[in-house]
């Protein structure tokens, strides 16, 4: 959730600073690209808090997503190594 919140502030200030831009009456496309820039300043500056709480969740994620990968892999691994195992037994009593 907290990245959601992330997310949805950077989104905020991003159409503010569009908003005061189109106020301005200087919307075109560089003035959005200036808006972007604007916009992912004022975000580095003012939410640091919430951008450290929102990639503590993401490396958890990650952490999560790579822990099952690798129990896949050593169930994937340990199938294999039995599968062999089976196959040369196999061939022996032929």
């Amino acid at each position: 959730m907290r990245v959601l919140a992330y997310w949805a502030a950077r989104t905020g200030i991003f159409l503010v600073v569009v908003g005061v831009l189109w106020l301005l009456n200087l919307l075109d496309i560089v003035t959005l690209v200036m808006a972007i820039l604007i916009a992912w300043a004022i975000g580095y500056v003012a939410l640091p808090g919430m951008r450290a709480s929102a990639a503590a969740q993401m490396e958890g994620w990650v952490t999560r997503s790579e822990k099952g990968l690798k129990e896949l892999d050593a169930e994937e691994d340990a199938e294999a190594e039995g599968g062999t195992e089976g196959g040369t037994d196999e061939g022996r009593l032929a």
